[in-house]
């Protein structure tokens, strides 16, 4: 078990660096010496020059943070691309920010004085993994005193605010029901834009607010319009564009973004796992159970056509002739993989994967037509249900496999990229001993071992500089050459925090002197469960504030959490189901239908109570809630803002005795969050 508390520093028994940055920011609000510049009335901000860039930051900068922005100008100026590492808690979005919102500002300045023309802006685009990551690059635009043009890029599914359309199924369907509103302009959401002049809420030097994802849903409803498309409409304007991973890994949404490309910066934040993001973004696995689905959304098509629901289809050339080949060709997949493939499976070369293809008929020469055959049926087989039915997944996934074998722009090319890949197909395997039993469906995997085809296909577009960074990048060298695209300019960044400053230690035997080892034939063993309770008991006494304690998966939090005596499950149960009346259950849970269940994640400490009862024969539980609140990470990404939410009203509210904040390695809290000052006096990793 690692136990690391935060930093230490005179006059405060534990703060981070973290803190200075925060606190610092606070005092930038900026003042407006050009359209996209605001500042404070109440602060000056610092102002230096590196590079002949003068930047505005909302504090005196450190060394390394210095050396950082420094490296950013650098490459902006020589318009090559930087691999920066600096470590987490060194301000990178906040200095990634600046530097480059300064270039921009004074780069079009300096055109404009050579041309005497309209000044020409590089459109900045900041992609990170996560929407939650986002809007912590927002919450840092905020505290600094540039005010850009911006925009984020989200989906339907997260921006829609017309319940006839975002109370749909799936994503496809919410797609489709948004297109065929929008065809007939039945959305008065979308219809509003064409008269809105712009949100009217502005800070206090009447600038515009910077806006997040959940604050554009706000404005969207606030004013009657589509957020969506206020966003997609506002990128081609925007100065700054932030936007997840998976827009500009994927052509086809790529594409339908309004960006410049030409001479634009892109920036790659919490690029850690960047290179094993971009081999799956052009990777994917189909599955027999895929085809068998495919077949079965084909042969609903086929009902539609058949009759008059869906005779609207044969003037776009949907016949049922058609459909007949398009299930055929399925059959041929399926019998490609039961039949010809080997029994026993195995690996191929990527070329492999045309042979898969053209056993069912599928060539680069009718592969577009094939896909926007498909494309039709599915919208079809949507508009007939009214939006109503779950979709059609496996037909979209269908098309989402033959772009990404046929991603080239000649098959010569499609061939070259296969030579980066492998084809694997599973072995057959009985579901049983019985021989009347089915064999398990077998799957086709396309695996791209080469993230530089993704890279090189960014660079193909024409943008200035590739800007790659993160807190664990090294070794730099390798990490480069795995991206397979030149980074003239690195960084390996010291930490802000000083040796004195920080306290790290492995536990390797707990409060009772057993040993602390969580390999896995040991996560079950109830004597290392109830030690490992037992120590962190002890830790919370003494670490004030609050504490994030991280298991290696959420089974382990859970099983650890039952063991200790809390409760059963992190379920609830809403309506005339059952409840759970134990004072120590959940407090907090979104409710919903008698039916359904919602994962609980807050619990208030109850020190009075554990007074009143004695504290000896209590369980590790009540013993940890005796010392601090406790917070879940929940596995529902919509109920994970409502967690953050009781975790800092826990720690905010008068005479709190702090509270401990339960997560998984890789989880939704491990990362893209800010855990300043009291917020983390300690991180506990199990």
């Amino acid at each position: 078990m690692n136990a690391v508390p935060r930093t230490k520093s005179k006059g405060d028994s534990f703060t981070s660096v973290e803190t200075k940055v925060d606190s610092g920011q606070l005092l930038s609000k900026s003042l407006s010496t050009e359209q996209s510049f605001v500042a404070s009335k109440s602060k000056t901000p610092t102002i230096f020059e590196l590079h002949g860039i003068h930047i505005c930051f909302p504090f005196e900068p450190y060394p390394c943070q210095k050396d950082y922005m420094g490296s950013v100008i650098r490459a902006l100026h020589l318009s090559e691309n930087a691999l920066l590492e600096s470590p987490t808690g060194t301000g990178k979005t906040l200095c990634l920010l600046c530097s480059t919102l300064a270039w921009q500002s004074q780069n079009a300045r300096r055109m404009q004085g050579e041309t005497s023309a309209v000044p020409t802006r590089n459109t900045i685009i900041y992609a990170s993994r996560t929407h939650s990551q986002l809007s912590q690059v927002v919450r840092e635009l905020k505290n600094t005193r540039y005010r850009p043009r911006h925009t984020v890029v989200a989906s339907r599914e997260q921006l829609c605010i017309n319940e006839r359309v975002a109370t749909k199924k799936t994503a496809t369907a919410i797609n489709n029901e948004c297109s065929k509103l929008n065809k007939d302009r039945k959305c008065r959401f979308r219809n509003n834009l064409d008269r809105f002049g712009g949100p009217s809420n502005v800070d206090d030097t009447g600038e515009p607010t910077i806006l997040d994802v959940e604050e554009l849903k706000v404005m969207g409803k606030t004013h009657s319009v589509c957020p969506f498309f206020y966003a997609r409409d506002s990128v081609k304007d925007c100065d700054l564009v932030l936007v997840p991973y998976n827009y500009l890994f994927d052509k086809e949404a790529r594409t339908t973004l309004e960006i410049q490309w030409n001479n634009a910066i892109l920036i790659f934040d919490e690029a850690h796992n960047l290179e094993s993001f971009a081999s799956d973004a052009t990777s994917f696995e189909f599955t027999g159970l895929d085809i068998a689905g495919a077949i079965n959304e084909v042969s609903k098509g086929i009902e539609l056509v058949s009759t008059s629901i869906a005779s609207y289809g044969v003037d776009e050339g949907i016949k049922v002739d058609n459909l007949v080949k398009l299930k055929a060709m399925f059959l041929r997949i399926e019998e490609f993989l039961d039949s010809v493939v080997p029994s026993q499976g195995g690996s191929f070369a990527g070329e492999y994967i045309f042979e898969a293809w053209r056993y069912a008929s599928i060539t680069y020469q009718n592969h577009q037509l094939l896909i926007d055959f498909t494309r039709k049926i599915t919208e079809v087989i949507m508009e007939a249900h009214g939006g109503t039915s779950s979709g059609t997944p496996k037909l979209d996934h269908f098309i989402g496999c033959l772009r990404r074998t046929y991603g080239g722009t000649s098959e010569a090319q499609c061939l070259a990229k296969a030579r980066s890949y492998r084809v694997h197909v599973t072995p057959h395997k009985k579901l049983s001993n019985d021989s009347s039993k089915n064999n398990a469906p077998r799957t086709l995997s396309y695996w791209c071992f080469a993230p530089s085809l993704a890279m090189r296909e960014l660079v193909d577009l024409g943008l200035r500089s590739i800007i790659v960074t993160s807190g664990t990048l090294s070794p730099i060298k390798s990490y480069s050459l795995t991206l397979g695209i030149p980074f003239h300019i690195t960084l390996e960044n010291p930490h802000i925090i000083q040796p004195n400053q920080v306290y790290i230690r492995v536990i390797g035997r707990g409060v009772s002197d057993q040993l602390l080892k969580s390999s896995f034939e040991r996560r079950e063993d109830k004597d290392y469960i109830a030690e490992l309770g037992n120590t962190l008991v002890a830790l919370s006494k003494v670490i004030p504030g609050g504490m994030l304690i991280f298991f290696p998966s959420y089974s382990v939090m859970d099983k650890s959490i039952d063991e200790w005596g809390g409760p059963m499950g992190r379920k609830w149960f809403d309506g005339g189901h059952k409840k759970m009346n134990n004072f120590f259950a959940s407090r907090q849970g979104k409710k919903m239908s008698s039916s359904k269940t919602c994962e609980s994640f807050s619990f208030p400490c109850i020190t009075h109570y554990v007074q009143q009862q004695g504290g000896s024969s209590l369980t590790v539980w009540k013993r940890l809630l005796s010392q601090k609140s406790i917070v879940l990470e929940p596995r529902s990404t919509t109920e994970m803002k409502d967690a953050i939410s009781e975790f800092d009203k826990y720690i905010e509210s008068r005479d709190s005795k702090g509270c401990i904040l339960m997560g998984v390695c890789r989880g939704k809290i491990s990362e893209g969050i800010d855990f300043a000052d009291h917020r983390a006096r300690a991180v506990i990793v199990s």
